[in-house]
């Protein structure tokens, strides 16, 4: 039986949520990719160009204000992202991380994600469901109050 779980745990992979690690360099670049971000782009670059006429010294001020609010707003993109990624985090971490498992017979108190298709698991008042699951019994008891 024991080669059954290692063999489903080996096809169906582990009982977790796969955490991809992004550059955050790149990441805050990534906000300046794409259409309204362009447009700020090229407007900055026409302001520069075109204030550069006649023989008179370039005007700074449209395009450092148009760089600026590029910077700006990809600046607050980054912070509310990463904000909604520490709070994604820390639900994980509330996410339970073991389970009690029927395995070869007896109850074991088990990783959750070394769960697997066909487990059974037993769950109490309050517990953190550790995995997607069918309810097969269920045990009432009523307490007065």
């Amino acid at each position: 039986m024991k080669t059954f779980f290692s063999s489903s745990l080996i096809k169906f992979g582990p009982n977790s949520i796969e955490e991809k690690t992004i550059n955050p360099i790149l990441k805050f670049f990534s906000y300046m990719w794409n259409p309204l971000s362009w447009v700020m782009e090229i407007a900055a670059i026409v302001s520069i160009a075109l204030s550069n006429g006649g023989g008179k010294p370039p005007h700074w001020e449209d395009f450092l204000g148009i760089v600026i609010l590029l910077l700006l707003n990809s600046t607050i993109s980054f912070i509310e992202e990463r904000n909604a990624g520490n709070a994604v985090k820390a639900l994980q971490a509330s996410l339970a991380p073991e389970a009690k498992t029927k395995r070869n017979g007896q109850w074991k108190v088990i990783p959750a994600s070394n769960l697997v298709p066909g487990d059974i698991i037993s769950l109490k008042l309050g517990d953190v469901v550790p995995a997607d699951g069918r309810i097969i019994r269920k045990n009432q008891r009523f307490f007065p109050l």
